[in-house]
């Protein structure tokens, strides 16, 4: 099952009030994800996959902000936090570092940490599945869903 089908899956299996935005080049940036869908960056979410003390985390940030990875390992009392090399993201989700989105049933299988400041947000802009897909979703439904640790763990 392509990222697609299965966000697609995911949204219907949870009854979500998603959609899907195709794109007919690819999102890999902020800058692109903004550009193509008319949003400003701050609307678009990244949902990254990062190794803490060697246990996987899903870290989720808005677009014009960066990861802070000290206050990443402050909440989650780490002793170190890395990004996750591509074929460890490739090997725990099934899919590519290009194709990551919160909407993916191996995502609740991974501890995920959300920035406080994607909660006042209406809408979000995130991964779709692929490089050529984004959702729109509520946040709220995103950490209804997700269960995901609400902290401070950005700068910009």
């Amino acid at each position: 099952m392509s990222g697609v089908e299965e966000v697609k899956k995911f949204i219907e299996e949870h009854d979500l009030d998603a959609k899907i935005l195709q794109f007919d080049q690819p999102v890999r940036t902020v800058e692109e994800a903004a550009e193509r869908s008319k949003v400003d960056p701050s609307e678009i979410v990244k949902t990254m996959i990062l190794i803490a003390d060697d246990r996987p985390i899903a870290a989720i940030v808005q677009g014009d902000r960066r990861i802070d990875l000290r206050k990443l390992r402050r909440v989650l009392k780490a002793d170190y936090v890395r990004f996750a090399k591509p074929g460890e993201v490739l090997k725990l989700l099934g899919i590519g570092v290009g194709a990551i989105s919160p909407l993916l049933n191996s995502m609740k299988r991974i501890r995920c940490v959300m920035d406080e400041r994607i909660l006042m947000k209406e809408k979000v802009l995130a991964g779709g599945g692929s490089e050529k897909t984004l959702i729109s979703i509520r946040p709220k439904d995103l950490a209804e869903i997700l269960k995901p640790m609400i902290a401070d763990i950005s700068k910009v």
